[in-house]
């Protein structure tokens, strides 16, 4: 008898297993709304730096798949190999707006950060309060010596929560010239 038993609860194990496996298949409510409004961002970005993109005549650009849009200014020596994650980059940077209402206002500038070369390091890969991931990402299709506009959509810049001076859900341009990498 105590064989059968143990026998009926090796049997009943998976079938009572199979709903708590089963339910972790399936998502709360509020993450699949957060979902579904992340992925409206996202088309609203893109339609946002396509309006700025016509606005402007702008039609040498790149689309990365991530959404970053990137516009060659000064393309670097092709010798210079492409920054690859955890390099050390130093960048001379304009952040501006895009916006109809506040187009090219600036709300950041290497410059104003007080060193003697008006430039800014970060490590490619890691985030900080300037170097968002869209930069991470947008760098590693640059080398030394180019100098590119860097149109981040918003979920790659501040995202919802934005910063002290940039509103949430706003996608950014900034102007970035390579100087060194390490």
């Amino acid at each position: 008898m105590k064989k059968f038993a143990l026998a009926l609860s090796f049997l009943a194990l998976p079938l009572a297993t199979v709903p708590a496996l089963t339910s972790c298949n399936t998502e709360p409510d509020y993450i699949k709304q957060t979902r579904k409004l992340e992925e409206q961002q996202k088309k609203n970005d893109d339609v946002f730096i396509q309006d700025y993109l016509t606005r402007n005549s702008i039609t040498n650009y790149t689309r990365l798949t991530s959404g970053i849009y990137l516009i060659p200014v000064l393309e670097g020596p092709t010798s210079n190999s492409l920054i690859k994650a955890g390099n050390k980059v130093t960048t001379k940077y304009i952040g501006s707006f895009i916006g109809k209402d506040n187009e090219g206002l600036v709300f950041d500038a290497s410059t104003n950060n007080r060193t003697t070369c008006g430039c800014f390091g970060f490590v490619n890969g890691q985030v900080g309060p300037i170097a968002t991931s869209g930069w991470s990402t947008a760098t590693l299709q640059m080398r030394k010596g180019d100098r590119k506009l860097v149109i981040i959509p918003s979920y790659l810049a501040y995202g919802v929560t934005g910063s002290a001076v940039v509103p949430p859900n706003t996608s950014l341009l900034f102007d970035m010239e390579i100087l060194d990498v390490q």
